[in-house]
């Protein structure tokens, strides 16, 4: 066992999947915990310290400010900088999810910047199971709700950077339920470019569906 998730006052719990960058670090999100104004979970850090322990920091406590994403889930992406970028369920400007990057900074501490924001729309709400990365630095991921209006069984993303810092936000599809219904896991790619992933209701027989999404 590497480190004991508590829930307490200060300490997070239900954690999600875990990412490793090129030094041996591990990174990862909880959906509760952390305290502050909503225990509305953490991004974290676990390092080697020695004689097989490892340690943990706290990169951020999500909620601690107003407009701030709540309730992160999925897996992180290392970006090239040594950034994170991943999601949460909940909070954010309108309260249906974020997507957002924490940027490591002098003296151990992480900023977070919020990159769009969901508003239960037809751009979908609800993020969840993680982004997936290619190598123009584009993010893509899923929802488990939004989308078509008829529906709102959810989207797939895509994430794009753009001028002076910007992002541009484009829905690639829209579920209708005949063709699935909530994805939510993490995208991925083949080398020609094709999305794949799953979701876990709608279809035909009405229990998910596998799926893929070509250029």
């Amino acid at each position: 066992m590497l480190y004991d998730f508590t829930c307490s006052e200060h300490g997070a719990c239900e954690p999600y999947g875990l990412v490793m960058d090129s030094s041996g670090n591990l990174y990862g999100v909880t959906t509760s915990g952390g305290g502050g104004r909503c225990s509305c979970g953490t991004a974290y850090e676990l390092s080697p310290a020695g004689g097989g322990n490892w340690k943990e920091y706290t990169l951020h406590h999500f909620g601690a400010r107003s407009g701030d994403g709540g309730f992160a889930g999925g897996v992180l992406v290392v970006g090239t900088s040594g950034a994170l970028y991943g999601e949460t369920g909940g909070g954010g400007a309108t309260g249906y999810g974020t997507v957002y990057r924490l940027t490591p900074k002098a003296g151990g501490h992480w900023q977070e910047t919020i990159l769009h924001n969901f508003a239960n729309d037809a751009g979908g709400a609800g993020p969840g199971g993680g982004l997936a990365m290619d190598k123009s630095g584009n993010f893509y991921g899923v929802t488990g709700s939004g989308g078509d209006p008829k529906c709102g069984c959810g989207v797939v993303f895509k994430l794009a950077p753009s001028k002076k810092g910007k992002w541009t936000y484009t829905v690639l599809h829209r579920f209708t339920g005949y063709d699935g219904a909530q994805p939510g896991a993490q995208l991925i790619f083949d080398k020609k470019g094709n999305l794949y992933g799953t979701a876990i209701t709608g279809g035909p027989n009405g229990y998910g569906v596998a799926f893929e999404l070509t250029p």
